[in-house]
């Protein structure tokens, strides 16, 4: 780093500064400002205790819930609505999580390169609460495995049909349903 007038010299990939002045460019200000502003907000994260690359990946999972038109509700009112519902109309209701999912897979699809991998970040990163989310491929076989202390049962089993519409739409079929309070084991198959 070389310092001069308050300022600092700072080398970077030549391919990250073009990208950053093309942005720049598109929103009409300068290079140094868009630097700035960058690095401000990612020290705030930072600050916070997030990892930068997660922030990015929570930030890509906001965005597509945005688009997809998703909405945060406070879970316990989630489950009161999940629980009444799942009574009188269990069916109807895993039906519209399934098409929910086959719609978010369907995005997923056409936004990452990865749409296997994705689903982690995008489960891990929407207000489910899970504590756990993996997604392990083996061979032929993906394996989706989503814990939580706080989903109820009726809560569990949408979450399990919305995952399948997901992976329906990725072009996956389902091999093993194993759900109960809390815990969610699906593993698909090509």
């Amino acid at each position: 780093m070389t310092q001069r007038k308050g300022k600092k010299l700072v080398y970077v990939n030549s391919n990250l500064v073009d990208s950053v002045a093309k942005a720049s460019h598109e929103r009409g200000e300068t290079i140094s400002k868009f630097f700035e502003d960058a690095l401000t907000h990612a020290i705030k994260v930072a600050s916070m205790g997030c990892d930068l690359k997660e922030f990015g990946q929570f930030f890509e999972v906001l965005y597509a819930q945005r688009i997809l038109g998703g909405a945060f509700v406070p879970l316990d009112v989630l489950n009161f609505l999940t629980t009444v519902t799942f009574k009188h109309s269990r069916g109807a209701l895993s039906d519209v999580w399934f098409d929910s999912g086959v719609w978010h897979g369907k995005y997923l699809k056409e936004r990452f390169v990865d749409p296997v991998l994705s689903l982690e970040v995008f489960l891990t990163a929407s207000r489910w609460d899970l504590s756990e989310v993996e997604v392990k491929r083996f061979g032929d076989v993906t394996r989706v495995r989503c814990v939580s202390t706080v989903l109820s049962e009726e809560a569990s089993q949408v979450l399990s049909r919305f995952v399948e519409g997901i992976m329906h739409s990725f072009g996956y079929k389902l091999q093993k349903n194993d759900v109960m309070k809390g815990m969610i084991i699906l593993e698909f198959s090509v």
